[in-house]
């Protein structure tokens, strides 16, 4: 099967949509077959086909901000035996055991791929279950409670009679598991575990609405290495600041996926740099600009920290780079049509501790937001290349007494002549019949990144001049 399995961020429709963008615009050609809330079932064109595509994978995944790890399909199990092998409630007991049998079946084919060496070997192995929603009552009363064992022992079982000198699987929280409250492992354990290894290994159950794709992990993302960006730098504001993951995202839908090191990239409100970091670490040639000096100093610090902490020599010029400038003054500090793409999150408003009243939000729009959104579009338009792109967050503020309040950016873009782009296609995607998994019958052009009970969410746009 030429499948893989992309576990997905928190935020699963974003993840989509930049796995979709990526797949659609870079060297890493391919399609969304199926998906989850958990997973994608990506097809590649060609990737696959080389003869060193786990490398491939691997760079794959270091430019990706909503993907945890890709793992290759190996086989696939129809929804209809898993669930008569693992049914809600037992009836029939001879269904039961035909079904198990089955899968029986498939794990023993798959495993002498999986492991290409058993004869002999010591083995370690974790199975991780994505299921369709982690608040499925399936998922923690079934899945959980009694899959995830038999999976664990059958494997044991098989490996064992195909020769292994020693199997052993990692076992999650016995409490987790009787709650059925229960994360699979997470990318740092691949790594701590060295499950990316010949004899230990990642078995991902991703689940979608058809059934669940059996691969073995090939790669995962380093969080350590971007919580040590995000937590360690010199300056950070944690209430305020875009995540790395969201940085990633917003440069991938900015496009540039080819010859990076030539691409010119501004963020005009820098604040403590957190775009301009992870767009250095991505190779972009970086620039920015904010009102406020102490950002600017900020930015700088920061950036001269990465760099030592990755041993690179000094960026030439940083401070004609990163500059001080209040972003009506951007077309004047930067020369005309010099920027291929503009990455950057303006001003979203104060920072509410409570949910403000309806007419104190829109307010804000009014008076602060739509005039800083109407300054950025124009002073973009200056700067940006014939083609270039604009990749940008804007609020929707969460009221007390009215709603949803959020400035009308495509109006303001349209005023502007400024293209829209879509975020992710109808054309592209196999829609699902979950309500909650379906994608709207149109394409998209914008995204919300939401937290639990943010009053403020972030909402991403991409336009193109």
């Amino acid at each position: 099967m030429n499948y893989f399995i992309f576990v997905l961020g928190s935020n699963f429709k974003l993840s989509l949509g930049e796995l979709d963008y990526c797949l659609k615009n870079s060297r890493f050609k391919g399609r969304i077959a199926d998906y989850s809330a958990n997973v994608a079932i990506v097809e590649f064109e060609s990737l696959h086909q080389e003869k060193y595509y786990v490398n491939s994978l691997a760079d794959f995944q270091y430019i990706l901000g909503g993907v945890q790890k890709i793992a290759k399909v190996y086989n696939f199990i129809d929804i209809q035996t898993i669930q008569q092998a693992f049914p809600r409630k037992v009836g029939d007991f001879n269904r039961v055991k035909k079904a198990r049998k089955r899968i029986l079946s498939v794990l023993n084919s798959s495993l002498d791929d999986i492991f290409p060496n058993i004869q002999g070997q010591d083995l370690f192995y974790a199975v991780s279950i994505y299921p369709n929603f982690y608040d499925d009552e399936y998922y923690s009363q079934v899945l959980t409670k009694h899959f995830l064992p038999f999976l664990n022992k059958k494997i044991m079982s098989l490996l064992f009679e195909k020769g292994a000198k020693k199997a052993l699987y990692f076992k999650y929280p016995e409490k987790n598991i009787k709650s059925g409250n229960l994360n699979p492992i997470f990318p740092h354990h691949v790594i701590t575990y060295e499950l990316l290894t010949e004899n230990r290994a990642e078995l991902i159950f991703g689940f979608t609405e058809e059934g669940v794709y059996l691969g073995r992990t090939f790669t995962a993302d380093d969080p350590n290495f971007k919580k040590k960006i995000d937590e360690e730098r010199p300056h950070k504001d944690f209430k305020s600041s875009i995540s790395p993951k969201l940085s990633l995202i917003l440069l991938n839908f900015l496009n540039l996926f080819s010859d990076r090191q030539h691409k010119k990239i501004l963020d005009p409100f820098v604040g403590n740099g957190t775009i301009l970091l992870f767009a250095f670490l991505h190779d972009f040639e970086i620039y920015g600009a904010d009102a406020r000096a102490d950002r600017v100093k900020n930015t700088r610090e920061n950036l001269a920290w990465l760099i030592k902490e990755l041993d690179q020599p000094p960026l030439p010029n940083l401070e004609k780079k990163i500059i001080n400038s209040d972003i009506s003054q951007i077309s004047i500090q930067f020369p005309s049509n010099f920027f291929d793409g503009i990455c950057t999150e303006p001003f979203l408003g104060p920072f509410f501790k409570e949910k403000p009243y309806f007419m104190e939000a829109q307010e804000v729009i009014e008076t602060q937001i739509n005039p800083l959104f109407e300054l950025t579009f124009r002073e973009s338009l200056k700067v940006l290349k014939k083609g270039g792109k604009l990749c940008i967050t804007a609020p929707i503020i969460h009221t007390l007494d009215g709603g949803e309040v959020k400035p009308n950016i495509n109006a303001i873009a349209d005023r502007m002549n400024l293209k829209r782009v879509p975020l992710m296609e109808t054309n592209r995607i196999v829609n699902k019949s979950n309500d909650r998994l379906r994608f709207p019958l149109k394409d998209t052009y914008s995204m919300i990144d939401a937290k639990k009970d943010q009053i403020v969410n972030r909402k991403i746009y991409v336009f193109e001049k």
